[in-house]
């Protein structure tokens, strides 16, 4: 029997990738990738979904008709029952409401489905991944932003507006840093690569002295938009040369990812905890840190009880689960 393929696109704060996917097997066929602006209007954040799709089909050699569906995860907020972007702080904060699933049906004739980009991901994870065979994980993204999703019984725990697993927003920090959502003190203002990139900014215009200025010779003339300044290959390439700057804001933004990684870990009681994402996949300071101080903070029972590992599916967990979406999983 042929296999089926589906097309997933994963949209984050800095890039989107769009893949065909075997959806009876978990096998990326082909890949497309394109950049992703905060500048984009609606149309222009659609224009980049259709051609990243096209391309990703292209490679595959194959056309609309032969797949079983699209499936979209993007970093925001979404209406996943209708398909609407809700909105997207880490993308274009113009772009509210927008009916992508239906654009989507319109543009390719084939069905289509919406949904939170780490739920996406966590899907993958569940199906070919660190989450197969686990009934109760919660998984942990970070990159532009930080991202999680609930896995209970085997499925994603979407809450009652579909926005259940926001880890990113929860508050480490009262009245502290201001987040991309406009609320303060929240974990996604101290641990993404967003909050990494403007505290070592911050700390080179205050004259520290690091090796990434070698790095990145124009680092003084960045302003970090979307924090897109620092990205984690070099932000990895720092920590491995014992930059002293680097690794110590590594290991604060470890801190925090812990701590509020630690507070689901007590309120959720998990069986594992997935972390993926980015800065996670490049700096392995971060990963060992946020999983002692997670284990430190929790409740004894749970942090005895609890596993905490990387993503299985690496980057393309957020591809292979908008596949299975779309595909109707």
């Amino acid at each position: 029997m042929a296999p089926r393929h589906a097309l997933g696109i994963d949209f984050g704060g800095t890039k989107l990738l769009a893949a065909v996917v075997d959806t009876d097997t978990g096998e990326v066929v082909a890949t497309a990738k394109k950049k992703s602006s905060a500048q984009d209007r609606p149309e222009e954040l659609m224009g980049r979904l259709y051609d990243a799709g096209e391309a990703a089909l292209k490679a595959a050699k194959l056309k609309p008709p032969q797949i079983s569906g699209i499936g979209v995860g993007i970093a925001g907020q979404v209406d996943a029952d209708r398909g609407i972007l809700l909105g997207t702080p880490n993308l274009s904060q113009a772009t509210v409401d927008l009916p992508m699933a239906k654009l989507l049906r319109e543009r390719f004739g084939v069905p289509a489905a919406l949904r939170n980009d780490v739920q996406i991901a966590a899907l993958g994870e569940l199906h070919f991944g660190a989450g197969r065979g686990v009934a109760d994980f919660l998984c942990v993204f970070v990159g532009t932003g930080v991202g999680g999703a609930i896995v209970r019984d085997g499925r994603i725990l979407t809450g009652a507006s579909g926005s259940a697993g926001e880890i990113g927003h929860l508050v480490v920090d009262a009245g502290g840093r201001l987040c991309g959502c406009g609320g303060h003190g929240h974990l996604e203002a101290y641990a993404s690569r967003t909050a990494i990139t403007r505290s070592l900014l911050g700390d080179l215009k205050r004259g520290r002295k690091t090796t990434l200025r070698d790095l990145l010779p124009d680092l003084d003339q960045q302003d970090a938009p979307g924090g897109t300044a620092i990205r984690s290959g070099i932000l990895a390439k720092a920590v491995k040369a014992g930059d002293e700057l680097t690794t110590e804001t590594v290991r604060e933004a470890a801190r925090y990812l812990g701590l509020g990684i630690a507070s689901a870990i007590n309120l959720l009681n998990p069986q594992r905890v997935v972390l993926g994402g980015g800065v996670i996949e490049a700096v392995d300071l971060l990963f060992d840190v946020a999983a002692r101080y997670a284990r430190q903070e929790s409740l004894p029972t749970p942090a005895r009880s609890v596993e905490i590992v990387r993503a299985g599916l690496g980057d393309n967990a957020g591809v292979v689960g908008a596949a299975l979406l779309g595909a109707g999983a």
